[in-house]
């Protein structure tokens, strides 16, 4: 019982980490913007680096990295048990993409998930990096992470001893998919199920969406 209670507050203790909007407070403070009201109305890295400059950019890509890092990490430090450890690292994550302080509404959760993942696994950590820069070489950036998470939780799974590190490097992948299929229903209404739903997970493209009258005539 005091196991459980213990890994389910670390949990809650990891999500509130993870659902301080950093970009948005960056972008109003470095800015005076509301990130979300600019390009993709995103509060990741990429979107304040587009919408309040790249110095800002840059501090919320290392901020919200260290959202993730830091819950598992301290837990880890303070002597406790691998499950309290994978509970912070996920309950990052999980903060991050559905944050409390924005109605649930956040980020695509990659800088925070790369972080977590980062804590649990070191090792993985490469298998990760492996991967963003393949997909950055090839400009293929977005399959690039999702086949980067796909990897690690793979290793994870294989060279891990703790069955807590084995659920949470799926969980976090899980998240990640997640986080990319936000407004899937909405893109179904304007391109077919398979096609719609690969090009979302896979490269982030959405369909292009015609007005009701041209659906109509379609």
């Amino acid at each position: 019982m005091r196991a459980t209670l213990g890994i389910g507050l670390t949990f809650f203790a990891g999500y509130m980490i993870g659902a301080v909007p950093i970009g948005l407070l960056v972008g109003m403070i470095v800015a005076g913007v509301d990130v979300r009201d600019h390009g993709t109305g995103n509060i990741g890295a990429a979107n304040v680096r587009e919408s309040a400059g790249t110095l800002a950019g840059i501090v919320v890509a290392l901020g919200v990295f260290l959202q993730g890092l830091l819950p598992p990490l301290v837990a880890r430090l303070l002597g406790a048990s691998e499950a309290v450890v994978a509970a912070a690292a996920v309950g990052a994550v999980v903060g991050y993409g559905w944050p409390v302080f924005l109605r649930f509404r956040g980020g695509r959760a990659l800088g925070t998930g790369t972080g977590a993942a980062t804590a649990i696994s070191p090792g993985g950590f490469v298998v990760l990096l492996t991967f963003y820069a393949l997909g950055a070489l090839l400009r293929q950036t977005s399959l690039g992470t999702l086949l980067g998470f796909v990897a690690y939780a793979g290793y994870v799974f294989y060279s891990a001893d703790s069955p807590a590190y084995k659920v949470a490097a799926p969980l976090i992948l899980v998240v990640i998919v997640a986080r990319r299929l936000e407004g899937l229903d909405r893109d179904l209404e304007y391109g077919p199920f398979v096609s719609t739903l690969l090009n979302l997970l896979l490269f982030q493209r959405r369909p292009e969406r015609r007005s009701a009258g041209e659906r109509r005539e379609g």
